[in-house]
This record gives C-alpha cells, sequence and structure tokens, in this order.
C-alpha cells in the first residue's frame, strides 16, 4: 500500500476579465467538479454548467460554456474520443458537444429525438472505434469521425433509464437502476429489446440501485447505491454471482463513483482509493493539504491522477511529488436565490424555499470582488453551526460600513450580522432578539424563524422582513435597539417576499397573496406614535394592483415605485403622498398603449420576478418564462428583450436581477445558474473623477461599441477629429455613452485620435478623453 500526504499547493493562470459593453458571461461554479477527462495534452472538468480546459504544458486554465461556446448549460458527463484529442460532453437533457482542436461541434440527435421521458445522458464508454452513450431510454452508437448516429439499442424497450454500458469479451452489458441487461456485441439486431436478455447473476432490486459499471483486468464490478446512508458498496459479478470483499472501516461511506485507473479499481468517495484485485490498498488519495478531498471522479495518465472533487474542483495528484488545486474563478457553489450590490462588490445568498416549505439548501453566501469569488457556508462561519443555520434568502450591506452584512434565513439563525472584515458573526434568533417563530398554516409554530428581506437605511439602521409572525416588520437601529410595527390583523402570519425603502424613507414590502405595505416611520424608528402606513391591495379603491401576489418592489430616481406582480406590473406615482392617502387617494396605475386601435398594458399579464433601475432610470424586469425586459424610464417603451431564442441568456426563467451600477454589468439569476449582461447605462459622477474610455485603442477587429464612463449624468457627448470637425453626438445613458466608431451618416471613421465632449444638457462642455480608432 502507498499513503502519501502531499504538503504543497500550485495555482493556476487564470484566463478571465471583465467583460465589455453588450457581452455576456455565464459564471460557472468552480469547486463542484462532476467528472473528469484526459485526452492528449489537456484536462477536461465538467461543472455544473461549463467545462474547464487545462493545458497541461502551459498551465494555463479557460472555460468553455453556453456563452463562449457550447451548445447546451445543464452538464451530466464527459467522455474521450478514440483517437484521444476530442472530449464528448453529455447534458442533461440529451444534447451531445463534442469538443475537438477548440472548436465545438453539436450532435443533437438524442434530443431532438421524439421519445418521451428523459433524455439525459448518463456515461459515455468508448468501444471499438464507436462511441456508446447511456441515455434516460436507450444506448445510442454514434461514429465518433462523422458524428452521426449508427444504432440504438433498447434493453429496457425505452421506457427505463440505461444508467452505464460496458463491455467484456463477447458481450455487451447495459445497467439499469434495478438489473443489468447483457446482449452480444455480434448480434446485428440488437434495438430489438426481445435481443437482451437480464443477466440472472445480479439480483433485481425491488428498493435502493445500482448506478455504474467498470471492467477491471477482464471483471466486471457493480456500484450499489443504497438509501441508506453510509450503506454503499462495490459488487464484484463473477460466475456464482454478486460477491464484495469492499469492508472499509471508513464511517459512513456515499459512495460517488468507480473509475480504471492503471488498470485497477478506483472507488471515488471522501477519498480515492485505489485497489488492487484482492482488494488491498494500492494508493490512497486523501487527505488533501487544502482541505478534505470529496471525489466525483478519477482518471489517470502517465502517472497522473486527476480529480474531479466536489469541493476543489480539479486536482492533479502525483504520487510522492505534489497535490495541486487547478482553479479558475467562479461562484463557490451552484445555488443561487438573491444578490445585493454594493461598495464595488456583489453578494449572492443561495438558498431557497417552495410553497412556505423549507428546502434545508445550505450553500451559504458568496462574495464576488475584483473578480474573485469566496464563501462563508456553514463550515467556514462556526457561528451558523451543522444544520442551524440553511436556506439563505436574503442579504444587505450597510452603506456606512463596508463590513457589516446582514444576512436573512429561514432557519433556526433567521439573521446574522458580519461585522469586522467578515470575521466577526452576530447570530439573531427568537431567543436572544424580538424575532418571532414562523407559524405553519395549522397555527403553530414550527421552530424556525423567517427572514425573507434585509435592507439598510442611510442611517445605518437594518430594517428586517419577519414574516409568518405577528409582526413581520422590524428595525434593528445602528445604536443596537430593536422595534417591531403591528400593521393591522391583514399583515399578521403571512409568509413575506421583498422590501425596498424609497427616497422618503418609506418602506416598501410584500406579503404572500397580501398585496404590498408602505410604512413611514417619519425618522424616528423607535417611537411608534408618528408612524403612518398603507396597505395595498388590488381593490379599485385599496391599491388598484394587477394582483395581491406582489412579488417584485423597485424604487425609481423619481422616487416612483414600480410594483411587479404574477399578471403584470404597475407604478405608483405618488409616494409621497400615497403614505397619508385615503382609500383611492394611493392607486398605483397600469401603463397603457394604443395599439393598432386596441389599448393594451405595457407586457400585460406578464408574471414579474424582479425589477431594478439602472443608472439611466430605465427599468429591468425579471420574468418567470420570458426573460429579461428592459423598459424606458417612463415604461412606455420596450427597449430589450433578451431570451434563450436570441441572447445568450440560459434560461428564460428568472429569479432575481441586481446591477453593478459602477460597470452597467446586470447580474441574473435563472434557475439554470447565473449569468450576467453589461449594460449601457451606470451611475453618472458630475466630477468626472474616474472617467473610463474601451477598448482604447479600438483595433479592427473589434466589432463592439466603444464605451466612455464615469460622465456626468444624462450628458450630451460629442466625439470630434482632432481639428475638433464633429463625427457623432449623443447622449449618455446615465453616466455612459457608447459609440459605434462610425460618423453621423454610418461610414466608419478613418484611423486617427479622436476627442470625447460631453457636457451636461444645461452646462458648459468639457473634454473627458480620447479614443485611437485604427482601422
Amino acid at each position: 500500500m502507498r499513503l502519501l500526504i502531499i504538503s504543497f499547493v500550485l495555482f493556476s493562470t487564470h484566463i478571465f476579465a471583465q467583460i465589455g459593453t453588450g457581452q455576456w458571461r455565464l459564471h460557472v461554479p468552480a469547486r463542484q467538479g462532476i467528472d473528469v477527462a484526459v485526452t492528449n495534452g489537456k484536462v477536461y472538468t465538467a461543472f455544473a454548467n461549463g467545462v474547464s480546459e487545462y493545458d497541461m504544458s502551459s498551465n494555463e486554465i479557460s472555460v468553455w460554456d453556453a456563452v463562449n461556446g457550447l451548445s447546451d448549460i445543464t452538464i451530466s458527463c464527459l467522455g474521450t474520443a478514440p483517437n484521444g484529442n476530442a472530449v464528448f460532453i453529455g447534458y442533461e437533457n440529451g444534447n451531445i458537444d463534442k469538443l475537438e482542436n477548440n472548436t465545438v461541434t453539436n450532435i443533437p440527435a438524442i434530443r431532438l429525438a421524439e421519445v418521451l421521458g428523459s433524455k439525459k445522458i448518463h456515461s459515455i464508454v468508448e468501444h471499438d472505434g464507436y462511441m456508446f452513450f447511456a441515455t434516460g431510454f436507450a444506448i445510442v452508437k454514434i461514429d465518433p469521425i462523422k458524428n452521426e448516429v449508427k444504432d440504438s439499442y433498447y434493453p429496457t424497450n425505452g421506457n427505463y433509464p440505461i444508467l452505464d454500458v460496458r463491455f467484456k469479451g463477447d458481450s455487451i452489458y447495459a445497467l439499469a437502476e434495478d438489473r443489468l441487461y447483457k446482449g452480444l456485441t455480434s448480434n446485428i439486431a440488437l434495438a430489438d429489446p426481445t435481443q437482451w436478455e437480464v443477466d440472472v447473476r445480479v439480483p433485481v432490486l425491488d428498493s435502493n440501485a445500482y448506478k455504474e459499471l467498470e471492467v477491471v483486468d477482464n471483471e466486471l464490478y457493480l456500484l450499489y447505491k443504497s438509501d441508506g446512508y453510509g450503506e454503499d458498496t462495490v459488487y464484484q459479478l463473477t460466475n456464482g454471482g454478486l460477491i464484495t470483499t469492499f469492508t472499509e472501516s471508513f464511517p459512513d461511506i456515499e459512495i460517488r463513483s468507480i473509475n480504471v485507473c492503471n488498470e485497477k479499481l478506483m472507488v471515488n468517495f471522501g477519498a480515492a482509493i485505489e485497489y488492487n484485485s484482492d482488494w488491498s490498498h494500492s494508493l490512497i488519495i486523501a487527505p488533501l493539504p487544502f482541505g478534505t478531498l470529496s471525489a466525483n471522479a478519477t482518471v489517470c495518465k502517465d502517472g497522473v491522477y486527476w480529480i474531479a472533487d466536489n469541493y476543489h474542483g480539479l486536482v492533479r495528484f502525483e504520487p510522492q511529488v505534489s497535490a495541486t488545486k487547478i482553479s479558475f474563478s467562479g461562484p463557490p457553489k451552484g445555488s443561487f436565490y438573491s444578490m445585493d450590490w454594493s461598495k464595488d462588490r456583489l453578494l449572492v445568498v443561495g438558498g431557497g424555499v417552495s410553497d412556505n416549505i423549507s428546502t434545508f439548501n445550505s450553500s451559504g453566501m458568496y462574495s464576488f470582488e475584483d473578480e474573485e469569488w469566496d464563501l462563508f457556508n456553514t463550515t467556514t462561519t462556526g457561528e451558523w453551526g451543522i444544520e442551524r443555520a440553511w436556506d439563505f434568502l436574503s442579504v444587505s450591506t450597510n452603506p456606512n460600513d463596508k463590513d457589516q452584512i446582514a444576512v436573512g434565513s429561514y432557519s433556526w439563525v433567521p439573521l446574522s450580522i458580519f461585522d469586522g472584515s467578515m470575521e466577526n458573526v452576530d447570530t439573531l434568533t427568537p431567543m436572544n432578539s424580538p424575532l418571532e417563530f414562523s407559524v405553519d398554516l395549522d397555527g403553530g409554530e414550527n421552530g424556525r424563524s423567517l427572514v425573507s428581506d434585509v435592507k439598510y437605511d442611510d442611517q445605518g439602521n437594518l430594517w428586517v422582513l419577519n414574516g409568518s409572525s405577528n409582526s413581520p416588520l422590524k428595525v434593528y437601529t445602528a445604536d443596537g435597539e430593536w422595534q417591531t410595527f403591528d400593521l393591522g390583523i391583514a399583515s399578521k402570519n403571512r409568509f413575506s417576499r421583498k422590501l425596498e425603502i424609497d427616497y422618503n424613507g418609506t418602506k416598501w414590502f410584500a406579503l404572500r397573496s397580501g398585496g404590498m405595505y408602505g410604512f413611514n416611520d417619519a425618522g424616528t424608528p423607535i417611537a411608534t406614535n408618528d408612524d403612518k402606513y398603507i396597505h395595498m391591495t388590488s381593490g379599485e379603491q385599496t391599491g388598484g394592483l394587477p394582483s395581491n401576489e406582489v412579488t417584485a418592489i423597485a424604487v425609481d430616481f423619481d422616487n416612483e415605485i414600480w410594483i411587479g406582480t404574477d399578471a403584470g406590473f404597475a407604478v405608483l406615482y405618488n409616494a409621497e403622498t400615497a403614505i397619508e392617502g385615503t382609500l383611492g387617494e394611493y392607486n398605483a396605475q397600469r401603463i397603457k398603449l394604443e395599439y393598432e386601435g386596441n389599448v393594451e398594458y405595457v407586457l400585460g399579464a406578464t408574471s414579474i420576478t424582479d425589477i431594478v433601475v439602472d443608472g439611466a432610470n430605465r427599468k429591468w424586469f425579471g420574468t418567470a418564462n420570458a426573460g429579461i425586459i428592459l423598459l424606458s424610464a417612463d415604461g412606455l417603451e420596450i427597449l430589450e428583450q433578451y431570451t434563450t431564442e436570441n441572447s445568450p441568456l440560459i434560461s428564460n426563467s428568472v429569479f432575481d436581477l441586481e446591477l453593478d451600477n459602477n460597470t452597467g454589468e446586470l447580474y441574473i439569476i435563472t434557475d439554470k445558474g447565473l449569468v450576467s449582461y453589461r449594460t449601457d447605462a451606470t451611475y453618472g459622477d458630475p466630477t468626472y473623477a474616474n472617467v473610463k474610455v474601451f477598448p482604447n485603442p479600438a483595433r479592427p477587429d473589434f466589432d463592439g461599441p466603444i464605451t466612455m464612463q464615469g460622465i456626468q449624468y444624462d450628458s450630451d457627448v460629442k466625439i470630434t477629429d482632432v481639428a475638433g470637425n464633429v463625427v457623432y453626438q449623443t447622449t449618455s445613458n446615465g453616466g455612459t455613452a457608447t459609440w459605434n466608431g462610425k460618423t453621423l451618416t454610418g461610414d466608419p471613421v478613418k484611423t486617427g485620435v479622436y476627442l470625447i465632449w460631453t457636457a451636461p444638457n444645461d452646462g458648459k462642455g468639457r473634454q473627458v478623453g480620447k479614443v485611437l480608432i485604427v482601422n
């Protein structure tokens, strides 16, 4: 046996940068490696929605995803071609990509197959010059040169998934969850289910499941997954049936996969162990110097072991030499729920609820700053502890102290406040604060507490939406005092949603099926005698909302409240006076347009999931099934709509939006992951303290807009040559203006230096930059 503890980590070269205006990027979770494959000189690691490519000679890593070349999103497995130069990528929906020589070739035959049920690619195996794909309904044989389907085999008659396929001697084996099928490779009629027989040496299961097959030294091995925790095992298939000598003393073994390395069996779980034929250990890979190993797959080549790890992404292990974590910048987890951007930092929480029910998602919080991601979860944050904090739903940064961050959850620890460079955490619960336990539908406490949203105001007071309680709105002041607010019986014991604060200090929040509330404390959060509130619903005199299911709230530069619901949106134009209004005086208005003689509401009954306001006062809408939509500042014009059909947006189902108003990058949480798009609007800067012009120089191969950022809000912008001749003019979107490199007549400008002049509409012009155009 060789047992090796490795002592150092070498970090790889990264090839990542911010994106240009009008460009997209997919934020691939970088630590949860799913599968790994090695070709000639390259190592490919599959992640939830991307594939990293590591060049062994240059030590450089890059990422392929649906934005920059792959044809699909949710990846399930990898496989290598016979020539050793190509890697095949299988997807959950049956799609296949072949990546070879920096080119992606899509093979959509399985995805497009007219079959019912799952088409998922479960495994990819090479045999006799062909690629065999175990799918949700059949085994599909594909020619890796012509990239076309040669045959399809149906051991389960297309009714049940094939999880794996292997070849041994003159036989082909197909593994289903409950049994093993066997056929002859010489049989040209394997498309006929009757040509397959159930291998009687393998017991047919009524519960639990088989998962994977491997052939090692002409012996067949099966991975058995038990429903009971820690009861997985590996069987060897002999003439007499299944036997096992896999009797490890490791506690709670949850086996993730089995592989073949150096013609020996490799078992992957909390360690990666290579076994001799007598089940003695040939090699143990665990632990790693940079943390616990959680291997999902292992392959080896030329004495080097490559591990797709659940915590570290890609790990390179060379016995008696080194262990290396080969990483790229990406979110540490693949779970995303809501976001907050402040102080040049994006904060993301990974949690969720389903119909008021906990999902027990303990992904935690991620910080994205200077193109690097950090993780804060129950492992890294001791105050949360194991099985105490989960379903993180909201996050907010104190505008007066970047190091003070509040995180809300639906758990035993509903509110956490980070203070002091993310090191100290104050956990607040119903046991040490006025926070209340949540009430179930039957009226009883469930032991958990819901904080669905948190927001700091300009004074550093933390406003807390503590739903499913008697007093859903609470405040924790900058001085450390608490106050709760009674907003009437209609607000009690309802599941809470969103919270926003407008420029007058009014708090607007939504309760599930309960419309929206507006609350103003007159600047005295502790004193309650001057408080005022309104309750807006879909009633004609009580708010005029499109629906009582308010799902999004945004405040624009004119202090107008934009209200999204599951049946369209409306705008409260008189937010300043509405808080003291009587019935009929605080109604929201739906924006109407006349089209071909018909009057219609803008966006109709579209289900809105979030609304954010950009630096030009335009409104970005996230929707449940129509992608993202950009409306003009007044909402009368649809400026853009991005969907999976016309853009790199990875899903039309959007959960949350957040804008980096310094760069204009719009972050978009979807049901398939996190993607972002750099818009052409930012906050204006009247001081011109940090004007940026990019790209500069603009070279002939650049076909995007030239962007000017950091100028004054709503500026007139003129582009002149050095002689002062105007070649182009426009108006900025907030603090950003763009130029397509052409004249006002649409002709490309000549090579040369061009000056950029800006001025507010009522002010004096000034030169703010120059750009070199090379044509």
